[in-house]
């Protein structure tokens, strides 16, 4: 008999149920060692909650590969996951290509055309259909949101996470001038230029979640002087997180009818995940921060979170945004001294 185990799977609701039904063997398909399996044929039901979403397609991939690199629901671990899925799903899903359905592609498109909407037509009141189905809420008579709207915000709750008052993060300043505890915070709001995540004039707290990241962040030059503070919350804060949304989302713990719209929502955070990481010149920032300025002040009026963690651009580090810095304390800064900057290039 064949086992699989929650090392297969990525999806919090799936491992839940093997945890429960669990039984300690070998997994036949990535090869852990006792560790909590199930049969496969166990999962059947969960997985048919994602059918909706699929339809078969001879210019398509195989079933396999649409759980693990489109739904993110299979681990990357698997060693054997066409024989998995045709363990779970059985034989009449096997030797067939399969696509997402195109409506799941919906929202990418529409972030694009949103993004052109608010840098070129209208920034304060944009007439774009994403607006109109998310953004505005699109209150009902009756006091009730939008379907739309309202799969987007638990879609957006689901990837918050906990930060306790043990986390430690790092905030970085370039100054030629001494630097105190006091001074390691945001701008002041007179201050306060347009950054990825704020606009002009309001001011957020960057950081990062280790130092290295942090002082990459600063674009030191060499033989700059840097200050750089742990920072320690004095609550618990509470963080969207969106360095890898269809990877952490807990997919099939919503309603089978529910998943397709969750699906469009991910498509549209992968997105604004990635707006928010990509390098971008500091001539054209004032413009192209502007959507995620845009999403961030949007998640900030919602006063359900401190902040967002999102994706360095450089190496593998996550930064953090916070809305405020009401909730931390910044502890008084080492002084640093610039060594050596790497250079990174590619042929263009």
């Amino acid at each position: 008999m064949t086992y699989c185990c929650s090392n297969c799977f990525t999806d919090v609701a799936i491992q839940e149920l093997i945890y429960r039904e669990a039984t300690v063997k070998s997994c036949s398909f990535c090869g852990s060692n006792k560790v909590p399996c199930t049969s496969p044929e166990s999962l059947t039901g969960l997985f048919e909650l994602l059918l909706n979403c699929i339809q078969e397609d001879d210019t398509g991939s195989s079933l396999s590969t649409i759980y693990t690199n489109d739904l993110k629901i299979l681990s990357n671990t698997v060693l054997y996951p066409n024989d998995l899925i045709r363990s779970i799903m059985g034989e009449n899903y096997h030797n067939k290509n399969f696509k997402l359905l195109e409506s799941i592609t919906e929202y990418r498109t529409a972030w694009e055309n949103f993004k052109e909407n608010l840098i070129k037509e209208n920034r304060f009141f944009p007439s774009n259909s994403l607006f109109s189905k998310i953004f505005t809420a699109n209150i009902t008579n009756d006091g009730i949101i939008s379907k739309e709207a309202s799969i987007f915000l638990r879609t957006v709750d689901a990837l918050s996470q906990i930060r306790n008052k043990n986390f430690i993060f790092y905030r970085a300043r370039i100054s030629n001038s001494v630097l105190n505890a006091s001074e390691m915070g945001p701008p002041p709001y007179d201050l306060a230029s347009a950054g990825r995540a704020n606009p002009v004039g309001i001011p957020y707290l960057y950081i990062a979640e280790d130092y290295t990241t942090c002082l990459k962040e600063v674009r030191p030059s060499n033989g700059a002087t840097i200050y750089l503070s742990e920072i320690t919350p004095n609550q618990e804060l509470k963080l969207v997180d969106l360095t890898n949304p269809k990877l952490e989302i807990a997919l099939l713990k919503f309603d089978e009818e529910e998943i397709e719209l969750v699906l469009k929502c991910l498509n549209l955070l992968q997105q604004f995940s990635e707006e928010l990481s990509k390098p971008i010149l500091p001539e054209k920032s004032n413009l192209e921060y502007i959507p995620t300025q845009f999403i961030c002040e949007y998640l900030r009026t919602l006063k359900s979170y401190d902040g967002l963690v999102f994706n360095s651009s450089y190496g593998n580090g996550r930064n953090v945004v916070l809305f405020s810095d009401k909730n931390v304390i910044i502890n008084e800064p080492s002084i640093l001294k610039v060594t050596s900057v790497d250079v990174q290039v590619e042929r263009g």
